[in-house]
């Protein structure tokens, strides 16, 4: 049994989390005996069966089943329990900032966005999650969204017992939303009793916007973006494009807008050039705030793939991991600038640290196959990005690499079989060409020249890049076509060729003076 502790209501459904009246977190036992009131709180959370294979597997040479650290704490994504679904994204939202605050927490070690987001809807004991993601508390909580108001439910609980270490709740108006999440961060440090002074604390509640409905906008278009689909990043950059409307003094968005940007041209056939666009937004997010962490991933971004800056990128990594050590995402995009420099070494202790943040991220543990994959580690690469599609079996990135992978073993039934598990709606112009580059090698030109066919027909709808055409007249074996179409690739400053030095698809072509002479004229020679 179970109860409420606001209006003592009594439940004997024990999976229910939250009251169904009022959203406060239900606790263990009957309400009938008033001194209830005084004893101890137990939380009960749910249980599900342990991760498979892949949940347990050594990712990049890294245990993540480890000891917790002595303040380290998940947030976990808060329950809707208001009337409309669309609220879906303040939940996420409310609870990506707060972790986003305690996060900047010197003593304290949080669990990153992806791996305690993946915990969304399951229904997981706190010992689970403590030991997947090596934390000793966790933070959860329901929202109640209706009209102007907002009734938040947030509770602290122990991961090695499930007992609950502090719980509060807060009623108040939309536009008070900032001083909620000042209030629970500071709660949440005081019980895990953290030091939180001096410079310290006004590092972890500095606000970028005061506009309430402006920051409603930048969540918004954050639950997009973490789609990830081409669809979703126009409907992402639809938001932070209103965010900044509303307040144009807002860095966030800028640097969202500028990511959101710089993926539709590796992923969407019919983006355009937005090149200028992205690149003004990450300089504008610089201007506003230059001690943004996120600001200066997103120039880094600018640099490496549209300006070939190498050098200054990677200045600009180092200035984001600077600003916030604690960012696997930040760690995650410098290790796969490394691999793409032929780094590698350097690559995997940059992407083993973000997964140590993130242990359950799929573009962290993808990155660490793929720089197995271009190591030309192909064993490696394939046994590490199984383990990713183990946990995520449809993550098109992941599956493309794959395909390439089993080429490099010489397993081309296995290469064919993986790319044809896209869906068309999966198929971005790169998914294309990889399905090209399997073909070609597998024997089966007809199919090969019919993606080729389908290109010159998407080129009418202006974003494909002459590098696709080159990787697969590469695997043909038709080298004066594919050198043809990588000079047009260098004219147009193709969004992929950044990715030369290491891609596998261009082995073929690499004892020729001309491509060594392209390296060159990229900035990516040795």
């Amino acid at each position: 049994m179970k109860r409420c502790p606001e209006c003592r209501r009594e439940y004997y459904d024990d999976t229910l989390l939250y009251c169904l009246d009022d959203g406060n977190a239900l606790l263990e036992g009957p309400a009938s005996d008033s001194s209830l009131d005084n004893e101890p709180q137990t939380v009960l959370l749910l249980h599900r069966p342990a991760g498979g294979q892949a949940a347990n597997a050594i990712i990049g040479g890294i245990d993540p089943v480890k000891p917790a650290a002595n303040n380290s704490i998940a947030v976990l994504p808060f329950a809707n329990i208001s009337a409309d679904e669309e609220n879906e994204y303040f939940c996420d939202g409310l609870a990506e900032e707060l972790l986003n605050a305690l996060a900047k927490i010197e003593d304290l070690k949080v669990a990153a966005r992806t791996s305690a987001f993946s915990f969304k809807g399951k229904n997981v004991e706190a010992r689970e999650i403590g030991k997947k993601l090596s934390v000793n508390t966790v933070l959860e909580g329901s929202v109640r969204k209706a009209g102007k108001r907002v009734r938040i439910n947030v509770q602290l609980v122990s991961a090695a017992d499930g007992y609950q270490l502090w719980s509060e709740r807060y009623d108040r108006e939309i536009r008070d939303i900032f001083d909620v999440q000042d209030e629970i961060a500071v709660a949440v440090t005081d019980a895990l009793k953290i030091r939180l002074l001096g410079d310290e604390k006004t590092a972890v509640l500095k606000r970028h916007t005061q506009s309430p409905e402006a920051h409603e906008y930048y969540l918004r278009g954050l639950s997009h973006f973490n789609k990830w689909t081409p669809v979703d990043f126009g409907k992402a950059i639809e938001n932070f494009e209103r965010a900044i409307e509303i307040d144009a003094n807002y860095a966030s968005p800028y640097a969202a807008l500028a990511d959101a940007y710089t993926e539709l041209l590796f992923f969407s056939f019919s983006a355009g050039d937005v090149r200028p666009k992205a690149r003004d937004a990450a300089r504008k997010a610089l201007e506003l705030d230059d001690r943004l962490s996120e600001a200066h991933n997103s120039m880094a971004l600018i640099k490496m793939y549209l300006d070939w800056d190498f050098t200054a990128a990677e200045s600009e990594f180092r200035r984001a991991i600077e600003l916030n050590p604690g960012s696997a995402t930040a760690h995650m995009w410098y290790g796969w600038f490394l691999a793409l420099m032929g780094r590698f070494d350097e690559s995997l202790v940059e992407l083993r640290r973000g997964h140590e943040l993130d242990p359950l991220s799929p573009p962290n543990n993808n990155a660490i196959g793929v720089n197995f994959h271009w190591s030309r580690q192909p064993e490696l690469a394939i046994a590490q990005i199984l383990d990713v599609l183990e946990l995520n079996p449809n993550y098109p990135v992941s599956v493309s690499f794959l395909a390439e992978a089993y080429v490099q073993v010489g397993d081309l039934q296995s290469a064919v079989s993986t790319i044809e598990r896209l869906s068309p709606a999966a198929m971005d112009p790169q998914a294309l060409a990889v399905a090209g580059y399997v073909y070609a090698r597998a024997g089966d030109r007809e199919k090969a020249v019919g993606i080729l066919k389908e290109f010159e027909r998407r080129t009418e709808q202006g974003n494909v890049s002459s590098l696709n055409f080159a990787q697969i007249y590469s695997s043909l074996g038709l080298k004066e076509k594919a050198f043809g179409w990588l000079e047009k690739a260098f004219v147009e400053r193709a969004i992929w060729l950044p990715f030369l030095k290491v891609d596998v698809k261009f082995d073929p072509l690499r004892d020729d003076p001309r491509f060594t002479g392209l390296l060159k004229r990229m900035n990516l020679a040795e």
